[in-house]
């Protein structure tokens, strides 16, 4: 009897170790590890921003062990937990790769102080320095816990994971270590995914297959709701996942209730740590505050952006809903169109709200893209401000300018087309719609810095500039290139909801290339100059390459100069009026169908101003052959001189001889002969802003062989021509000029190319250039320059906080002009470090020396 009970016992304990281990069979079947999802293969509806499925909710990334995530240790959930994140990550203008996670909510880089019932940081907050002021990413910011002895089937925790793009170590998607099948796969990137990442010991890192189609989907999704996102790579992100948390003092009641929250952060960078962005989900916020039953008295939640040390603070959602109830952020969207609970944000160097907002009332920060654009308009800039409605109409107004009409291509993006703005510096502009009485009511704020052709970063590259102005051009074939991204097909409509912003489709359009001509007239009833642009002709038609790999990388041309594939000019006017045009510049723009006058080109990039010599013989039946022999090439560059020489007496009879040109110019601040008594006249000359050791410029263009150069900190006198027919300019009072006298100093620190010296010219084709008259004041006042690295904060001594967080001219200060008083303006001018050489007078050149030889 004892054997057969003492069997049968054995059997029922076999029995349970079978079905438990068949249990684990099922479930690694259900859920199997490290499986690879490539972009073409079915993945359920985690990614698709909308579904029903009951553990993840509708806006959540997967998350989990089965995701790879770990669990923060339950010792440190208050505290918080610090984690490696092996490269560096972007956030409010300071560089980490570390990162502190806590129950309470949020992301932090320093120690939080965390007794009583609210946490609080920021500006208003806090007496920083004496009192800590952490950084932090804090989605959802109070006292909150994990539950203990939860409900039976119910998870929680704080859970998070690394991902890295798998190029980051040598291998992955667009790698090219094995191109062409001749170098053999490592096996390494045969182990398991916590495995292949090196230098990476911890398991909560991940870089396989699935790091990177998860990384290409949240590129997906800030190019949705996101302007300029389309240029963002994506190479790490950290996940970061609150489940199930309850309020600090819940009781279990509160618990049952279901007063829960669950949120999600996705902080994603690129490899060199330039740009980074913020995706915040929400699935569900069950309490307001730290206390009971719902009471938000004491220890209110709080969602927002916290730069550290009073550099900032911005508010997740700044409307009046989220100020009564915090809880309305899992019910709203900063991207409607995609999902509920979904905000985006870009935080590298400051917090910028992305995606769209509802506020209505006072001012919101727009985020727009680009910031820096070309004075001469005809582009397109992207807008994140007011959620938007295709069946309303908005404008962006721009200060002291005309409007720009924006197009709607989804409800948190619009495209508006700016128009020539002809000014140089940073302008206010308002976004707004066009019905009700939005029009008296500017609440979406933004800034864009104008700036001439030769400045604007996204400007259509064509090559060495200089190149352009020889005579002849050396090469008949010149290099153009540009980024595809910038352009789409204007022939599909973004209005279509099945139409996304992700598409590779919507980038494949034709461009052409245009040659615009630039001249200027008098109007005797504007008074003053009327300037005229004129599609001279198209030289060619390429294809915009629209395959992911040209996503980033930049699509590269060839121009041949001597062929034009369309003429706008007719035959009399290309002998007659084309020579009018002393110079204009390139522009590719999509192509429009039965365009037989190039009078509106669409929008576009152009490239900064050259000379048009090269196209004067292109017309000409002299030289319509295409064989071109040495006799050839020197016919067309005395062709040129020749038409340069009546081009220049041209000039002088229309603009040079009238009365109020400044003839003549007192030079009542003479060069110092040597350099070494120039550095130390600090009173009277200042060290020159773009040619000059002093500001790191190691090539000097202003004057050609100069080692350094030097201004006068006082205005020259001049006076007018006067009636050429007397000498009565001599006796003619002479008035203060706004240019300046340039000392410019060789090798040896002595004077050159001044009066003294009117015979020196340094190369065959940059003829004699004495220099040429500039602002004496170059900074807006007395002359003085002081250097600030940073984020672009800066403290004043009675401690007012201004912020300057993009390269440009800024107001410091500015003092009305009374009955009085003069006008007072103190200006900052702003350029990132490191300080790129930047021509801030050269507006235009002219066709090479050899074309004047009088």
């Amino acid at each position: 009897m004892v054997v057969r009970s003492k069997s049968h016992c054995n059997v029922w304990i076999l029995s349970i170790a079978v079905l438990y281990i068949l249990r684990i069979c099922g479930a690694q079947q259900q859920a199997p590890s490290n499986q690879n999802v490539n972009p073409a293969q079915e993945v359920g509806q985690l990614f698709s921003g909308v579904g029903t499925n009951p553990v993840y909710g509708v806006n959540l990334v997967p998350f989990g062990p089965e995701a790879g995530d770990q669990k923060v240790h339950p010792g440190m959930l208050t505290a918080g937990q610090t984690i490696d994140l092996h490269m560096y990550f972007p956030f409010y203008g300071g560089l980490y790769n570390y990162s502190t996670l806590s129950v309470n909510g949020y992301i932090t880089f320093a120690t939080v102080l965390d007794q009583g019932p609210t946490i609080n940081v920021g500006v208003e907050s806090t007496d920083w320095p004496k009192q800590q002021d952490p950084a932090m990413i804090a989605p959802y910011l109070c006292k909150q816990q994990i539950i203990q002895n939860p409900s039976p089937g119910m998870r929680t925790g704080v859970y998070y994971r690394l991902i890295l793009r798998q190029s980051l170590f040598g291998r992955g998607s667009g790698s090219n270590l094995n191109f062409g099948g001749t170098m053999q796969q490592s096996s390494f990137f045969g182990q398991a995914a916590t495995q292949a990442c090196p230098s990476t010991s911890d398991s909560y890192v991940h870089c396989d297959q699935n790091s990177d189609y998860f990384l290409d989907e949240m590129m997906r999704w800030l190019m949705e709701g996101v302007a300029g996102a389309a240029m963002f790579r994506a190479d790490a992100a950290l996940v970061v996942t609150w489940y199930n948390t309850a309020s600090a003092v819940s009781g279990r009641s509160d618990i049952d209730a279901g007063q829960l929250a669950t949120y999600q952060a996705i902080w994603l960078t690129d490899q060199p740590g330039r740009l980074s962005y913020v995706i915040l989900n929400y699935d569900k916020l069950g309490f307001d505050a730290a206390d009971f039953r719902a009471n938000s008295r004491s220890g209110r939640c709080q969602a927002l952006f916290n730069g550290g040390n009073h550099t900032g603070t911005v508010p997740v959602d700044p409307t009046f809903m989220y100020k009564n109830t915090p809880k309305v952020l899992a019910q709203r969207s900063g991207v409607p169109h995609m999902v509920r609970g979904r905000y985006m944000f870009r935080v590298d160097d400051v917090v910028r709200p992305a995606g769209c907002s509802n506020k209505t009332g006072g001012t919101f920060p727009m985020l727009i893209y680009p910031n820096i654009v070309n004075m001469l308009g005809e582009m397109t800039v992207d807008v994140n401000a007011i959620c938007l409605d295709r069946a309303q109409t908005y404008i962006l107004m721009i200060e002291q300018r005309q409007t720009a009409t924006c197009d709607v291509l989804n409800a948190a993006i619009a495209r508006c087309h700016l128009p020539k703005i002809y000014d140089w510096g940073t302008k206010t502009v308002y976004f707004q719609p066009q019905t009700g009485g939005a029009n008296d009511e500017k609440a979406f704020v933004g800034y864009i810095y104008f700036v001439p052709p030769t400045l604007d970063p996204m400007r259509l590259d064509i090559g060495n500039i200089y190149d352009w102005f020889k005579n002849p051009i050396q090469q008949t074939v010149m290099p153009i290139s540009w980024y595809p991204r910038n352009f789409t097909n204007p022939d599909i409509s973004l209005v279509d909801h099945n139409v996304r912003l992700s598409d590779d489709a919507i980038y494949g359009v034709q461009l052409g290339l245009y040659v615009v001509g630039y001249k200027e007239s008098l109007d005797n009833q504007i008074k003053k100059f009327r300037p005229e642009h004129r599609t001279l002709c198209r030289l060619a038609t390429y294809s915009n390459k629209n395959t992911p790999d040209y996503r980033w990388k930049p699509q590269e041309e060839r121009i041949n100069l001597y062929q034009v594939e369309r003429w706008y000019l007719n035959e009399w006017e290309r002998i007659n009026e084309l020579f009018t045009f002393r110079f204009g510049y390139l522009k590719l723009a999509p192509v429009k169908p039965n365009d037989d006058t190039g009078t509106d080109l669409l929008s576009g990039l152009v490239s900064a101003p050259i000379s048009l010599h090269w196209l004067w013989t292109t017309n000409n039946p002299e030289f319509s052959t295409t064989t071109y022999s040495q006799q050839d090439a020197d016919a067309r560059k005395e062709f040129v001189k020749k038409k340069s020489l009546e081009m220049c007496h041209d000039w002088f009879d229309e603009d040079g001889a009238q009365w109020n040109f400044i003839r003549d110019t007192e030079t009542n601040a003479s060069c110092p002969c040597v350099e070494s008594q120039a550095k130390m006249d600090l009173g009277r000359f200042m060290p020159h802003p773009r040619c000059s050791q002093v500001f790191r410029d190691i090539m000097c263009t202003t004057t050609i062989g100069a080692k350094n150069c030097y201004m006068s900190a006082q205005n020259i006198y001049g006076s007018y021509a006067g009636d050429t027919t007397t000498h009565s300019s001599e006796t003619a009072p002479r008035f203060p000029t706004h240019y300046g006298q340039v000392c410019c100093y060789d090798e040896e620190g002595k004077l050159m190319q001044t009066s003294y010296q009117p015979v020196v010219k340094v190369t065959d084709e940059t003829p004699y250039n004495p220099g040429y008259p500039l602002r004496a004041y170059e900074f807006g006042t007395h002359p003085y320059m002081g250097e600030a690295m940073g984020a672009g904060t800066f403290n004043t001594i009675d401690n007012d906080k201004f912020v300057f967080d993009e390269p440009g001219v800024y107001t410091l200060l500015h003092i009305p002009k009374t009955l009085l008083n003069p006008e007072v303006r103190i200006q900052l001018r702003l350029e990132r470090y490191p300080n790129r050489k930047v021509d801030f007078s050269m507006y235009l050149m002219f066709p090479s020396s050899s074309m004047y030889n009088e």
